[in-house]
């Protein structure tokens, strides 16, 4: 959680961020209200953190857009909590368990663009117009700010378990996906 908010503040490209990762992270192995309320409550306080500090394109600046992309880190949680039941990560040969990382790290993404992109879309000071024919828009000019995000979401979304995995059995033990 600490790294997720540690690189929110480094110089990294524009939409590379970890938090699709965390939110996908939190949902394989958290239990209960926690895998929901971890990721979204970590970018709660980095908005807080952008917005104090004035950092551009960060904080708080539409709320129906803001409540739509917490919602989406929401949603990526429970898509990875799908994940952890699908291949029952708890008891799956780790070589299943991580062939399955990318991809929730893929569906987590997409989903994540689809929901804020809408966001972007009600959002009146960019400017689309409140059509479909907008919304298409909204969501076309929006793909090469997802290649990005889906870069890192496939970096850190496999990376984040594969350094929790391999920090358990380091210490004898393996991380178990959340009980169901």
């Amino acid at each position: 959680a600490l790294v997720t908010l540690f690189l929110r503040f480094a110089p990294l490209p524009e939409n590379f961020a970890t938090f699709g990762a965390l939110a996908l992270f939190c949902g394989l192995f958290l239990q209960g209200p926690a895998r929901w309320i971890a990721p979204v409550a970590l970018l709660f306080i980095a908005d807080c953190i952008g917005q104090a500090l004035q950092i551009p394109g960060m904080g708080f600046y539409h709320l129906p857009a803001m409540l739509l992309n917490y919602l989406a880190f929401a949603l990526v949680a429970s898509l990875g909590a799908g994940v952890s039941r699908w291949w029952n990560l708890t008891s799956a040969p780790l070589a299943m368990s991580m062939a399955s990382l990318p991809l929730g790290a893929i569906a987590g993404s997409a989903l994540f663009f689809l929901v804020s992109n809408f966001g972007a879309w009600i959002d009146p000071r960019m400017g689309y117009e409140t059509s479909l024919a907008g919304l298409g828009q909204c969501y076309w000019m929006g793909l090469p700010f997802w290649r990005s995000s889906l870069a890192s979401d496939l970096c850190f979304g496999v990376g984040f378990p594969a350094a929790a995995w391999t920090i358990a059995n380091a210490l004898g033990a393996r991380p178990r996906a959340a009980a169901h």
